[in-house]
């Protein structure tokens, strides 16, 4: 198994998910960008797709993620891999699992802009 390369951050949320045309839901124990630990009573196994929907208490909106795969199960806890959500969603993810406050600043933008185009006169 890959060591992971983000540290999962603890939260307290629910989630709606479905697989092979089940639905089901979970608990999330941790949240890192690119995947979670979910406990749940339903039965996944390693190498399912799932489509989940978060919901966080300090915010209303529900986070999708389209597209995530099971990388291992046991005893009711499933570890996800997030592959495909909307920027706005990532964005969001990076905020929740506290990336946003442990990333490096960024440097400015160093380089001359010149603007081309043509003059009517």
């Amino acid at each position: 198994m890959k060591q992971r390369y983000t540290k999962r951050e603890p939260v307290q949320s629910t989630c709606i998910f479905s697989c092979d045309g089940m639905i089901g839901q979970g608990q999330l124990v941790n949240l890192s960008v690119p995947g979670c630990l979910l406990n749940t009573s339903m039965k996944l196994k390693t190498g399912q797709y799932v489509d989940l929907r978060l919901s966080f208490p300090i915010n209303a909106t529900v986070m999708q993620v389209k597209l995530a795969v099971v990388r291992w199960a046991k005893n009711g806890q499933v570890g996800l891999e997030f592959i495909r959500m909307s920027e706005t969603d990532q964005t969001r993810l990076r905020f929740l699992s506290g990336y946003m406050d442990k990333r490096p600043p960024q440097q400015a933008w160093s380089e001359r802009v010149v603007c081309m185009g043509t003059t009517t006169g």
